[in-house]
């Protein structure tokens, strides 16, 4: 037997996307710290997810 790969081409961020996503994590962290944190809600990720990939196919 051999494994199988594949190639995927996957998007590099640009300086600016990298910048918005560090400083996001970022203040994640500071949240965190601070205990403002939120617990991880199952549904509510999922119905946020949903609503996104519904929103990005309805765009042309």
């Amino acid at each position: 037997m051999v494994p199988v790969t594949t190639m995927e081409e996957v998007p590099v961020l640009s300086e600016r996307e990298r910048a918005e996503l560090r400083a996001g994590l970022e203040q994640a962290r500071v949240q965190v710290a601070a205990g403002q944190a939120v617990d991880h809600d199952s549904q509510t990720f999922k119905d946020r997810l949903i609503g996104i990939f519904r929103v990005a196919k309805r765009r042309p």
